[in-house]
């Protein structure tokens, strides 16, 4: 069973001179043996940044391989990396030595964080073989062929008593003649010796470390290894003895360093760099064979400011020392020969968020420690706080507002963003107009404020506008093809439009290739209307039946990423660094008819429809000035991937054992489509016969669009993720992203994003489909609530009432305090209202008619605002009172009290109950004039 999510993520505003960094801390540092020139790091913010000389300086390009920690990277031969990340995927990250273009695409997965990745040299047939490991207690070995097809050939299980056998350290060992080839560590402090010819543990060093092991370390060509582990011991050790007599003659020496050691370099055991984690870098030598006498020097000193430990390091020789701290994104280069030292700073990222109770705002703290406040409606940033201000949780505080509605979405951080999850059950808070009144409206409908509108329906319809718009052109082309086809050709058996964008969702050898790799986008050039589909079939959901509903317990989830460049057929795939962004589904598909008949003859070489024409002008629309700045800060996202290496790929595919093909339905917004067309076809068949009478007319849209929803603008682009949740895997995986820029309005707004269209097609699970194509307004039906009324009684004593009164007017003051922010005033005024203690004694307040008391107790939805219960009060009065005959608002003379509290008019029921009455019983609320200076309290 594989269970779908939908996310969009925010992404922050960096500074234009670290726009190529990190934003989070680094993770790993690799120099290239092929190009010494070439410098890659990757980090826990999900991406590989690429360091090259560029005429004696050093630029950079953000790539963003994965959507969570990257935490081990290989390189295979020229351009091409193995990356693993904490998202359990394993990917290789191709790049094109002649320009910026790079692709990343996944090659299998593990049912964890995956932590290491090492290489085992080639096979006979020329293929690369590598191994990966994870905190899933496996060992999983992988062959990788020129064309990029992966196959897994083996999983080498390390589970142990009481689920422990977690796998951290993996290192791959060179010396003939030994019946194993690779030693990993595990978080028991075992060494385990395995064969990737086999797929065996052969032998497992018990308690080698007394706790769990953290690092292996490669010496003296693969004949010795240097393991370290968190309390601080270091082991040295003889490989050749490590299977014999249970590896107790293989240890070497030992050492108890100040702390645990994170990251070493050096290829002999002579001389040696240990990072470790207060944050120094010693260098370790041994004379001889005098191993416990070693020669100690700080080249890199505990800094004094909070850094943390050393993450990460790279020995350069005479051209330096790069490392990175665990406690920012900061790239350090130390010089060896004069000392100095050279920082590349690194950007800023999300680390703490929280979701206001009005579900549409959310305040987020970075790593600078600066607070900010965001709209996940409309996708802006809202506010920056001073410093003076407060700190989170006050701002929190202090910004939520006394509106309580419910969960419709989830926020989290990710990769130093915020994201806003959707689940299934999205569509079940609604808001009063009046809580729109800010948004600007895009499609011009005028807003009611005493309607009630779905805010995730709001919030889905406008982020994807220009999708659905896309996905109803599509539509409409179809149905009108019908006709076109059946008066070209009458005797002929239909069998549907030509559409290339569509694909045979019911043959499971391709349907089971339709996902993308993590954080990539389209690869754009030769569109073939035969293009098969690009992607790697060997996803965390390959071999799952079907897509179920999540039932979750609320209602859903880099540079900045642009719309991406089209490309002509002519033009090679590498010829632009924005032509594309790193996607595997590089064609449009081709609509084969749902029955899985071939197409006839006579129909095989038709005219592509008004659909291809329609999406090939607007691919060839030069993008707009908004689009070219939006491309120039996406840079991080733009790849490209050859067209013919796709195929061959696509061809083989990965595989892995027991991965069955198996026919799936209703996974994918595609297969919704499908549905539709499906109906289309067999209404088009019931009409034949009567053709002259009902064949004029194309069939009725199946797709439904509610005219008065509202739809917001969009201020800034956002990233999608689909993530899904396979059974027996202890967390969620991406099994496709892509950037979606903000939607273009006005009348001549055109879009040159087909390519993301056509993946969020294939790629956007069913239910969402139903959100997008079923758009039908309609009121949610809310629990009611039970309240009585009854006339307000003034306190016994005078003392009483004033401290009721002044317990009243301190909640007042702090309500006010929120006055200041004008972009929702209305939501944000004290639900105190203010009243004065120095009353005169010279008027008395006149008395209010009764209410029958067959009236007195109601039952009402949770939403229903205060200011209708006051309406409902005065028609059920006896006789009418003067404000009545005038015809006076009852909100300007009436108001109500709960447990002696004034309330808002624009307070929901749902909220008087959480906020004040706080109990299970009935409501009692208090209804009475309105309190005048000069006014004297009489009891009605």
């Amino acid at each position: 069973m594989t269970k779908y999510t939908v996310s969009y993520g925010l992404i922050p505003p960096q500074s234009a001179n670290i726009n190529e960094s990190h934003i989070l801390p680094i993770t790993k540092i690799i120099q290239s043996r092929e190009n010494p020139d070439l410098v890659l790091t990757c980090g826990r913010d999900g991406t590989v940044i690429r360091h090259f000389q560029n005429n004696g300086e050093w630029q950079r390009l953000r790539m963003q391989t994965n959507s969570d920690w990257v935490s081990d990277m290989v390189e295979l031969d020229s351009g091409r990396f193995v990356v693993v990340s904490h998202d359990f995927f394993v990917c290789l990250l191709t790049l094109n030595s002649k320009g910026n273009a790079w692709s990343s695409r996944m090659l299998g997965y593990h049912d964890d964080y995956v932590k290491k990745v090492v290489t085992l040299g080639k096979t006979e047939s020329g293929d690369w073989r590598f191994a990966t490991c994870g905190l899933d207690m496996k060992i999983k070995v992988w062959t990788l062929r020129d064309n990029g097809a992966s196959d897994l050939v083996r999983t080498i299980n390390n589970a142990q008593a009481e689920q422990t056998g977690s796998l951290y350290a993996l290192v791959s060992v060179g010396s003939a003649g030994l019946p194993f080839d690779m030693v990993a560590g595990d978080n028991n402090g075992n060494l385990v010796l395995c064969s990737s010819e086999t797929g065996e543990k052969y032998a497992t060093i018990s308690s080698a470390h007394s706790t769990n092991i953290k690092l292996l370390h490669s010496l003296d060509n693969g004949n010795r290894i240097l393991s370290s582990s968190s309390d601080g011991m270091l082991k040295l050790w003889n490989v050749a003895k490590l299977h014999v007599n249970e590896g107790s003659d293989a240890l070497i020496h030992s050492w108890k360093w100040p702390s645990p050691v994170w990251c070493i370099q050096g290829e002999t055991s002579s001389q040696l760099l240990l990072g470790d984690s207060r944050g120094s870098i010693t260098q370790l030598t041994i004379q001889g064979s005098r191993w416990d006498s070693p020669i100690l020097k700080v080249v890199v000193a505990s800094p004094q400011a909070e850094t943390k430990g050393t993450l990460a390091m790279l020995d350069r020789g005479l051209e330096g020392l790069w490392y990175s701290f665990s406690g920012d994104s900061n790239l350090h280069v130390h010089n060896t020969n004069t000392g100095a030292i050279r920082t590349l700073e690194g950007g800023f990222a999300l680390v703490k968020s929280c979701l206001l109770m009005n579900r549409r705002q959310v305040i987020t703290q970075n790593t600078r420690g600066i607070i900010q406040r965001w709209d996940v409606i409309s996708c802006e940033l809202l506010d920056t706080f001073d410093p003076s201000e407060g700190d989170f949780d006050h701002l929190v505080e202090t910004h939520n507002t006394r509106e309580i509605l419910p969960h419709w979405c989830s926020v989290s951080i990710k990769t130093g963003k915020v994201f806003v999850q959707f689940s299934p059950k999205f569509l079940t808070t609604e808001v009063y107009g009046s809580a729109l009144e800010h948004y600007r409206i895009v499609n011009d409908i005028n807003i009611e404020i005493d309607d009630r509108y779905n805010l995730g329906r709001i919030a889905v319809n406008s982020i994807f506008n220009e999708f659905i718009s896309y996905v109803s052109g599509k539509d409409r082309t179809f149905r009108k093809d019908l006709i076109a086809r059946k008066s070209s050709v009458p005797s002929s058996p239909y069998q549907g439009p030509h559409d290339p964008s569509q694909v045979d969702l019911t043959r499971p050898s391709m349907k089971d290739k339709r996902k993308l790799s993590l954080f990539t986008k389209l690869s754009m050039g030769n569109n073939r209307s035969s293009g098969t589909p690009t992607s790697m079939p060997s996803t965390p959901v390959a071999s799952e039946r079907s897509a179920l509903p999540i039932e979750d317990s609320f209602a859903l989830p880099p540079s900045v990423a642009s719309p991406l460049e089209s490309a002509s057929s002519e033009k090679p795939f590498l010829s632009k660094r924005s032509a594309s962004a790193g996607s595997l589904l590089t064609q449009k598909f081709k609509f084969l008819s749902t029955d899985g008949g071939a197409l006839e003859p006579s129909l095989s070489n038709v005219e592509h429809s008004d659909a291809e024409a329609e999406a090939a002008h607007v691919e060839k629309t030069p993008p707009s000035s908004s689009e070219d700045k939006d491309a120039k800060l996406n840079s991080s996202f733009i790849t490209s991937l050859d067209n013919s290496e796709v195929q061959d790929v696509q061809k083989t595919g990965n595989t892995e054992p027991g991965q069955a093909n198996i026919e799936r339905k209703k996974e994918h917004l595609a297969d919704y489509v499908a549905e539709l067309r499906d109906e289309y076809l067999k209404e088009f068949d019931l009409s034949s016969s009567s053709f002259k009478i009902l064949g004029r007319k194309p069939p009725v849209s199946k797709i439904t669009r509610e005219e008065e929803s509202p739809i917001i603008e969009i201020k800034a682009g956002v990233l999608i993720l689909v993530n899904c949740w396979k059974e027996g895997s202890c967390g969620d995986t991406v099994s496709f992203s892509t950037y979606l820029p903000a939607p273009q309005y006005g009348d001549n707004a055109k879009s040159g994003n087909i390519h993301i269209f056509e993946n969020l097609e294939r790629n956007l699970p069913y239910w969402m489909a139903k959100a997008l194509l079923k758009d039908e307004k309609g009121a949610k039906e809310y629990p009611k609530l039970t309240f009585i009324l009854k006339p307000w009684q003034a306190p016994d004593t005078p003392q009483n009432s004033e401290s009721s009164l002044n317990s009243q007017q301190s909640q007042t003051a702090a309500g006010q305090g929120q006055h200041h922010q004008h972009h929702h005033n209305h939501h944000h005024l004290p639900f105190h209202r203010n009243k004065h203690t120095d009353r005169g004694h010279d008027q008395t307040i006149k008395p209010l008619p009764s209410v029958p008391e067959s009236h007195t107790k109601l039952h009402a939805a949770s939403m229903i605002k205060v200011k209708k219960i006051l309406n409902y009060v005065v028609d059920r009065f006896d006789t009418k009172t003067a404000e009545m005959k005038a015809r006076t608002p009852p909100s300007e003379w009436l108001e109500i009290l709960c447990k002696n509290q004034l309330l808002d008019n624009e307070m929901a029921l749902s909220s008087v109950k959480t906020l004040y009455w706080k109990s299970q019983g009935d409501i009692i609320l208090e209804y009475r004039r309105k309190l005048n200076r000069g006014t004297v309290l009489n009891e009605t």
